[in-house]
C-alpha cells in the first residue's frame, strides 16, 4: 500500500503500546490485532509525519484526498475511527488531539522508524501546553472553578499564557468525570463577521462531539446555525444532568469588531452569558479589550458582568523552576540565570530553555532569543498597547527613574507582569530581555 500522499511509509513504527504495520494495514499491541482501511492508515501516516505539528483539515484532505471532493464530516469520522481503533479519548488525548478551528496534532510517536520527527526538546515553543507540560496558576484556577463570579476576565500580556489556561481548564475538567462542569473551548480568533460568530460556535461544538456523546448527548441535539440557540440547548441539557457549561473564551478582543458592525448582537450576547443559570464563562483578552468598557449605547457594557480582570502575569519562581527544570539544565545554575534573565514569562522560558539545550550555551542562546523576531513583535505590541503615560512609566523605570505615575498605573504594570519590584522594593522591568528590546527601540541604545 501506498499512500496517496505520494511518500513512501515507514516499515513500521510505535505509537504508545501500539506496533503500526503501514503495510499490513495494520495495528498490534501484544494478542491483539486492529485492522485499519487504507484511508485510515494514510491518515495517520500524514499525522505522524507531521507529528508535533497541528495539520488542518484541509491539509489532510489535499494530502489524502488531492482530487476528490469531500466533506468535512469525512476527516470528522477518518479521526474518530484512528481514536477507536487506537483506544484513544478525545477528552484526554494520548494520541490525536483536536486544535479547535486549526485541525489535529499527533502527540506521541516513539519508535526508531519515527524517531525523526519525536521531539527532541522537553520544551513546547510558539503552542500552547496544558497537562504534565503546564506548571503554576494554581490560585487562577481555583478562583475560576470555585470562586463565586460566573464570568471571568483573564487579562494578561502578549504569550503570557492566555490560551495555555483555558486549555489546561478543559483538561482538568474533560478528564475528571465527576466535574460539574462541561468545558467547551471557543476561540474568536479571525471572527470579524457577525456570522462569523455563529460559525466559530458551531465549530467549538464540533469538536466537542466525543464529550458530548460520553455524556449521552448527541451534536444535532445541540447544535443550529444560530449560537444562541445552540446555547441555549446545551446549557439545557447539561442542566438536566447536574452540569454546568464552562465557556472558555479566547482571542476576545476580537468582540471590539464585532461591536462596531452590529452592537445589539453584542448586547444579545451579553444577555445570554451573564442573565442565564448553568452558565460559567471565562474570556481571555489583552488590555486592548477594556476598550468596550468605553461604549454607551447600552445601560449595562460588555465587561460589566467580567470586570475587574483577574490579571494573569508571569509565573512564580516555584512553578517558572519547575517549567525550566524539565530539561537537563541545572549544572552551574543554568535553571536560575534563565529564570531571571526572563522574567518568569512562560513563552521566553520556553524558549531560551530550548535554545539553550540545542546550542550547549546559555549566553549564545539569550543573544539568539533577544534577536527573534517573534520575541522582539510581542514586545512591541504589548508596548504599543499601552496608553501614553503608562509607556512613560515603563521608559523612566527602564532608564532606572522614578516614573511619573499614577498608582493604578504602575499596578497596571506589575500585574501585566512588564515591571517588577526589585529587592529594595524599587521598580525594575521584569525581564532584561523586554529591557534591552526598550533601549533600543525608545531610548536610542542608552
Amino acid at each position: 500500500m501506498t499512500p496517496s500522499h505520494g511518500k513512501k511509509e515507514p516499515a513500521e513504527l510505535s505509537l504508545g503500546e501500539w506496533r503500526v504495520q503501514p503495510s499490513l494495514n495494520r495495528l498490534t499491541r501484544g494478542e491483539e490485532t486492529i485492522r485499519l482501511e487504507p484511508k485510515l492508515m494514510d491518515v495517520l501516516l500524514f499525522l505522524v509525519k507531521n507529528a508535533g505539528r497541528v495539520v488542518s483539515k484541509d491539509e489532510i484532505t489535499g494530502a489524502i484526498w488531492p482530487r476528490t471532493f469531500i466533506s468535512e464530516s469525512v476527516i470528522t469520522q477518518a479521526i474518530a475511527g484512528l481514536r477507536r481503533a487506537l483506544g484513544d479519548d478525545a477528552r484526554s488525548p494520548r494520541f490525536i488531539e483536536t486544535i479547535a478551528k486549526r485541525g489535529y496534532r499527533l502527540l506521541t510517536v516513539s519508535a526508531a522508524a519515527a524517531t525523526a520527527v519525536s521531539p527532541s526538546t522537553p520544551y513546547v515553543v510558539g503552542q500552547w501546553v496544558r497537562g504534565a507540560q503546564f506548571f503554576g496558576r494554581a490560585a487562577e484556577i481555583a478562583e475560576i472553578l470555585d470562586g463565586h463570579r460566573n464570568g471571568v476576565w483573564l487579562l494578561g500580556a502578549r504569550a503570557i499564557g492566555k490560551t495555555s489556561l483555558l486549555k489546561q481548564l478543559e483538561y482538568l475538567t474533560s478528564s475528571d468525570r465527576e466535574s460539574r462542569y462541561f468545558p467547551l473551548f471557543w476561540d474568536l480568533q479571525g471572527s470579524v463577521e457577525p456570522d462569523d460568530l455563529h460559525a466559530d460556535f458551531s465549530a467549538a461544538l464540533a469538536d466537542a462531539e466525543d464529550r458530548l456523546e460520553g455524556l449521552g448527548l448527541q451534536l444535532e441535539d445541540v447544535a443550529a446555525d444560530n449560537l444562541f440557540v445552540s446555547l441555549g440547548r446545551l446549557r439545557r441539557a447539561l442542566r438536566a444532568q447536574g452540569r454546568t457549561l464552562l465557556l472558555l473564551w479566547d482571542e476576545v478582543e476580537e468582540l471590539i469588531h464585532l461591536h462596531a458592525k452590529s452592537p445589539s448582537l453584542l448586547r444579545k450576547l451579553r444577555r445570554a452569558l451573564q442573565s442565564q443559570e448553568g452558565i460559567r464563562t471565562v474570556i481571555a483578552s489583552g488590555p486592548r479589550l477594556w476598550k468596550l468598557a468605553e461604549q454607551r449605547d447600552d445601560t449595562s457594557p460588555f465587561l460589566h458582568g467580567f470586570a475587574p480582570p483577574l490579571y494573569l502575569g508571569p509565573l512564580s519562581n516555584e512553578a517558572a523552576r519547575g517549567l525550566v527544570s524539565q530539561g537537563p539544565l541545572a549544572a552551574d545554575g543554568t535553571v536560575e540565570k534563565i529564570l531571571q534573565c526572563c522574567g518568569n514569562h512562560p513563552s521566553l522560558l520556553q524558549m531560551l530553555a530550548a535554545k539553550t539545550l540545542e546550542l550547549g550555551d546559555l549566553e549564545r542562546a539569550k543573544e539568539a532569543v533577544a534577536a527573534d523576531p517573534t520575541v522582539r513583535f510581542f514586545f512591541a505590541v504589548d508596548f504599543d498597547l499601552l496608553t501614553p503615560a503608562e509607556q512613560g512609566a515603563v521608559l523612566a523605570v527602564a532608564r532606572e527613574e522614578a516614573p511619573e505615575a499614577r498608582l493604578e498605573d504602575l499596578l497596571h504594570l506589575e500585574r501585566l507582569g512588564l515591571v517588577r519590584r526589585g529587592a529594595e522594593g524599587r521598580l525594575e522591568i521584569a525581564s532584561p530581555m523586554l529591557r534591552k528590546w526598550l533601549m533600543e527601540r525608545n531610548l536610542g541604545g542608552v
